[in-house]
């Protein structure tokens, strides 16, 4: 009698996980991704993958009109990185255990990273590391959207910029989001592109790994 009763918890336990597992399958969302093949109006958006983090690289001209929170910044460049994360471990000059502990323990306030750049994507970071996803009209604007979403702004409806400076043209900014252990960058990064109905899991999206194989896998 009790080896059946554990028998039904363990089945309804593994129920309940193929169930939660196929409701963060995601699927292509009808009407954004696939993009109509033969379209005019479709664009190309890469996700680069750094040691820890993932960023997402567009055209800063096709953006310019959505991008509000960057609007008189970067104009010079052709491509725009952006990426997001913890803000003590994002903009510190070597990232420690402590900074990432804390990142992940308990939420954190977070920030943009963005870098401009001139090269194609590819003669930057290689194909290995830059995946390019072709996606609808619709489904940029959708993203360039949800990043511009991410920036907090000041009582003057402008970014506001961090001290901190990396090498080259790029500049971090304060997010108005929290990091924490569920929502890292490479799970900010699979929220972004899931808006162009692209379709990946955020929910495996911890690693940049995961969110670099889903692409490959499904693109």
């Amino acid at each position: 009698m009790r080896l059946n009763i554990y028998e039904k918890k363990f089945n309804a336990i593994s129920l309940l996980t193929v169930f939660i597992f196929f409701m963060h399958c995601a699927a292509p969302v009808k009407n954004l991704y696939p993009p109509e093949s033969l379209s005019s109006d479709n664009k190309k958006i890469y996700v680069v993958k750094h040691t820890w983090h993932t960023g997402i690289i567009f055209s800063r001209n096709e953006a310019n009109v959505y991008l509000h929170a960057l609007a008189d910044e970067f104009l010079n460049a052709s491509y725009l990185e952006v990426g997001w994360g913890d803000m003590d471990f994002y903009t510190a000059d070597r990232g420690n255990i402590f900074l990432a502990l804390k990142a992940v323990l308990w939420p954190t306030k977070s920030a943009l990273c963005v870098v401009g750049f001139n090269r194609h994507p590819y003669l930057v970071f290689g194909e290995e590391r830059a995946v390019e996803v072709i996606i609808s009209d619709k489904g940029f604007i959708n993203i360039i959207q949800y990043i511009n979403s991410s920036f907090a702004l000041g009582s003057d409806s402008l970014n506001i910029k961090l001290d901190t400076v990396m090498h080259g043209p790029s500049r971090f900014y304060l997010s108005g989001e929290k990091y924490h252990g569920f929502k890292t960058c490479n799970v900010w990064t699979a929220k972004a592109l899931r808006k162009t109905g692209f379709p990946i899991t955020p929910f495996y999206a911890i690693r940049a790994k995961n969110v670099i194989s889903q692409i490959r896998r499904k693109k």
